[in-house]
């Protein structure tokens, strides 16, 4: 994340090639450059590539977008 300056794209390619644990650690970069540029910061072709969940961990979950749950865990922003 800080190597990518914040990059959502970048952040995560960079995380996922470094090897090891790289699901863990891009999705840890994902969340930081997430949380850092909003849900702008994730490119449209990826965010459109994703399915709504299936529910097989977090059954109450089945169905939703992963950026509808964002949305959820999102506070609403300052009037």
């Amino acid at each position: 994340f800080a190597a990518a300056r914040g990059d959502f794209r970048t952040a995560v390619l960079t995380a996922v090639n470094m090897g090891r644990d790289a699901d863990t650690t891009a999705a840890v970069a994902g969340a930081l450059a997430g949380a850092a540029g909003g849900v702008d910061a994730i490119p449209q072709d990826w965010a459109s590539a994703i399915a709504p969940v299936t529910g097989s961990c977090l059954p109450s979950m089945r169905g939703y977008h992963v950026l509808d749950i964002a949305d959820l865990l999102t506070p609403e922003e300052a009037a």
